[in-house]
């Protein structure tokens, strides 16, 4: 039995949590890189305490940075090219992993479509609408939650795997090869799963 942990979930202070959640309301908003100030303004968190806290962030791969400084993803979710490419309501992202696409579709019941590469080579095109996923046939492979406990960076040990197929044998089969503990979903479960991870860090935009 798994006891599920989100992977949003954020162990070193309201602080860095309340940075993220920005980062992501204001990377959803502008579709640009965002500025510490910016963060610094909107949290209403001194200036100078702003660039330690993203690189915090950073270091645990909860939220991705530029050369500049400035945050270019954050919660899953990019403003430049990344792992997964995703289309709300029109407007272009990208995502770190296939279980962040589940979730901000969910979360925001927004309508758009997914374009994710499989690990072995097909590409998943998943279509929303109000949030939920239109095709039935494709799955997810979710790493353990156990996982999360060993990442010291969250993008690059954990996002990786965390994958879309087009069927529940190729997934099943992926993952064995490379011991990876973790467990196969349909899309509708990931989704109903998903939503409820996202929907604080969609909930809090102003």
């Amino acid at each position: 039995m798994h006891t599920h942990r989100s992977r949003l979930d954020v162990t070193t202070g309201d602080s860095q949590a309340l940075i993220r959640t920005a980062a992501f309301r204001l990377l959803l908003a502008h579709a640009r890189p965002i500025e510490p100030d910016e963060l610094a303004t909107v949290t209403e968190t001194r200036t100078d305490r702003v660039p330690a806290l993203l690189a915090e962030l950073d270091r645990a791969g909860r939220i991705r940075r530029d050369g500049t400084g400035r945050v270019v993803g954050a919660a899953g979710l990019s403003v430049i090219p990344d792992r997964h490419q995703i289309e709300i309501d029109g407007r272009r992202f990208w995502t770190w992993c296939a279980y962040d696409i589940l979730g901000i579709f969910g979360a925001l019941a927004a309508n758009g479509h997914a374009v994710s590469p499989s690990p072995d080579g097909a590409t998943v095109v998943v279509v929303f609408e109000g949030g939920r996923p239109q095709n039935h046939s494709a799955v997810l492979f979710r790493p353990d939650d156990d996982l999360l406990d060993g990442c010291e960076n969250v993008y690059e040990e954990w996002c990786p795997n965390s994958n879309l197929f087009l069927s529940r044998r190729q997934a099943t089969l992926w993952a064995d090869v490379r011991s990876i503990p973790g467990w196969v979903m349909g899309l509708e479960e990931a989704s109903e799963l998903g939503t409820r991870d996202w929907v604080d860090v969609v909930q809090r935009q102003g």
